[in-house]
């Protein structure tokens, strides 16, 4: 099997990520403690959002010549697609608690986790769990399993389009 480049080796361990993200969203065994899954959902948009540092960094990815050039095109994608935006000040709000002049938020729609939504069945063995999560943002509450579904799509198509 060859070697995959060190980007998509990050692209295939976010979509491993997602794989399990939907394990959460759709129900599975439940054999550890909530926060488990929660972390797993964290896993997910901060492994998510720093695929685009694998890229730049990469330098078997050619976008545009230099890695300046690089950085500035994988940044200003970032930056036209709400979701990946979202998902950037979610990872960064995760990674640094708040956000600073080093990493401002890009959204401004304010992304902040919500309400959780359990559904536990039991009676059957194995006891499974489903968590439905929601982020609030200033326009209005999203499905987290939603905007992770969406990012993903987004950055297929980044790699379709710049042929990667």
């Amino acid at each position: 099997m060859p070697k995959l480049s060190k980007h998509k080796e990050q692209f295939e361990r976010v979509q491993r990520w997602y794989e399990i993200f939907k394990e959460i969203n759709k129900g599975r065994i439940h054999n550890r403690s909530s926060e488990f899954y929660q972390d797993e959902v964290y896993a997910f948009f901060i492994n998510c959002h720093h695929l685009k540092d694998w890229i730049i960094n990469d330098k078997t990815v050619v976008i545009l010549g230099a890695k300046a050039k690089k950085k500035k095109h994988v940044e200003n994608y970032i930056n036209n697609v709400d979701e990946l935006k979202i998902c950037a000040d979610i990872c960064n709000g995760l990674k640094h608690l708040c956000f600073d002049k080093k990493h401002p938020p890009r959204s401004g729609k304010k992304p902040e986790f919500g309400s959780k939504i359990f559904k536990v069945t039991v009676g059957t063995e194995p006891t499974t769990i489903a968590v439905k999560t929601l982020v609030n943002t200033s326009s209005g509450p999203k499905d987290v399993f939603d905007l992770a579904t969406k990012c993903i799509k987004a950055w297929k198509k980044f790699y379709s389009i710049n042929n990667l």
